[in-house]
């Protein structure tokens, strides 16, 4: 199925053998690329099924696909939870993108003292609407049958209060002397990563994080962009587990 071109729809938009598209992805099937009837392509719900389907017909609601055969991919475990500091323009998309690409299970943003954007209520939910796309879009050319779930942005006490939750948290910290690799435990269920805004964390918000639970961890003498950086410790933490490699 690596070829055929790959589209997602909602569990709710599954039924008897037949899955009907929504209307942005019917549009790019029939639109740009011209599918017709008996063409095949791949579908994915999100939640791990992956459907080698064929067009069947086009309907007011959509184009409509028989199922032909499906693959259900266990989650990517550990589940990888990707907590990012707000920054300006488009890097959180990026982000977003490529960590959906490395199979991230969570991505969520949250403010700090440092950070360089306020986001009004609105604009933050026209953010998370097109972060939401994104992680999408890095499902269907990633093959990866598991979308990653954007929860939005979080105020600084929330994004302490879950870190408390979590059984594994590291922390990516300039100023920290311990490496990630010796803070990731043999075999968990799920892995919380935290990068800073583009002015980092202040030494007192460490402190707090650390409060909480989690490891300050560093990459190692290089400084990395923000959204880099949340890339390279999510592909470092996925070849360290065997998700990839």
């Amino acid at each position: 199925m690596s070829s055929t071109p790959r589209f997602f729809a909602p569990p709710g938009a599954w039924g008897d053998g037949l899955v009907t598209l929504p209307p942005g992805e019917s549009h790019h099937a029939v639109k740009v690329l011209r599918l017709k009837p008996g063409d095949e392509l791949c579908i994915l719900d999100g939640s791990g099924r992956l459907a080698r389907c064929s067009v069947e017909r086009f309907s007011r609601d959509g184009l409509v696909a028989t199922v032909r055969g499906v693959e259900s991919q266990p989650r990517p475990r550990p589940a990888i939870a990707v907590y990012q500091g707000a920054s300006k323009g488009a890097k959180l998309d990026d982000v977003v993108e490529r960590v959906g690409e490395l199979g991230a299970a969570e991505f969520w943003a949250f403010d700090s003292s440092r950070s360089m954007v306020r986001w009004t209520p609105d604009k933050l939910e026209r953010m998370s609407d097109r972060w939401r796309a994104r992680a999408r879009s890095a499902a269907k050319v990633s093959g990866n049958a598991w979308v990653t779930e954007v929860g939005g942005a979080l105020g600084w006490n929330e994004l302490t209060t879950k870190l408390a939750g979590e059984r594994t948290a590291v922390v990516l910290w300039e100023q920290a002397s311990e490496l990630l690799r010796p803070h990731l435990p043999r075999d968990p269920d799920r892995v919380a990563l935290v990068v800073g805004p583009e002015g980092g964390l202040s030494h007192a918000e460490a402190e707090e994080l650390a409060a909480a639970g989690a490891r300050l961890v560093s990459l190692g003498p290089r400084i990395l962009r923000t959204e880099n950086a949340a890339v390279v410790a999510g592909a470092a933490i996925a070849w360290h587990y065997g998700l990839i490699g």
